[in-house]
């Protein structure tokens, strides 16, 4: 019993941990001193209570990401894509987190588990409501994406179709654990951007905190 009362207190100790951690990194970010008239590029970040992605603008890419999801983009001209990174059995299995398993949740949290990248078109973004817009350089916009696609490893390899019909998973070459969480995968890659963000963001809130 006493070992039971043990494991208890020191989970509840290292969530307590956890948690006050990535918050108090949030009034500690790596900043961007880059001038604000320099910053002509709109980014936009997507954003729920559990999960973050990037959204970029394919009108004003650098990127010819036809290239890269030619069926996705099929007879599209412009319009968005929106890119997360997330656990490979939960992207697969979960199409919204009323779906979501607790068997799934603990093994992707706690042991190191395959990953996808979830691509979505969108035609227009103007009526969503969970997005945070951010003013950024021409070279941060390029950084991004080069980041982005470097997640996919040496080449995009199409794994499955998506949930609605305008969204695919492709391959990943990292792995996710509680530490190495989808949210912390786009606060690296807004950091290692020169842009404003914590130096770890597990939790969308400290992706979104982090953006000024």
């Amino acid at each position: 019993m006493k070992i039971v009362k043990y494991l208890i207190y020191t989970f509840l100790l290292f969530i307590i941990g956890y948690i006050s951690i990535a918050y108090i990194l949030i009034f500690f970010p790596k900043r961007d001193k880059t001038p604000n008239s320099l910053k002509s590029r709109t980014l936009y970040i997507y954003y729920d209570a559990m999960h973050s992605d990037i959204i970029i603008d394919i009108n004003r890419s650098q990127i010819n990401w036809k290239k890269f999801f030619p069926n996705l983009l099929k007879d599209k001209n412009g319009g968005y894509l929106e890119f997360g990174w997330g656990d490979r059995e939960t992207y697969l299995n979960t199409p919204s987190w009323d779906n979501l398993k607790l068997s799934t949740a603990l093994k992707a949290l706690f042991i190191n588990t395959p990953s996808l990248m979830h691509v979505i078109y969108y035609n227009n973004i103007y009526d969503f409501s969970h997005i945070k817009k951010i003013k950024i350089t021409d070279i941060q916009y390029m950084e991004i994406e080069r980041k982005i696609l470097e997640s996919f490893g040496d080449r995009v390899i199409f794994v499955s179709h998506g949930y609605w019909g305008i969204d695919n998973f492709y391959n990943s070459i990292y792995q996710y654990n509680i530490f190495n969480t989808c949210n912390k995968w786009t606060g690296d890659i807004l950091r290692e951007s020169n842009i404003t963000m914590s130096y770890w963001t597990p939790l969308s809130y400290m992706v979104i905190a982090s953006i000024y």
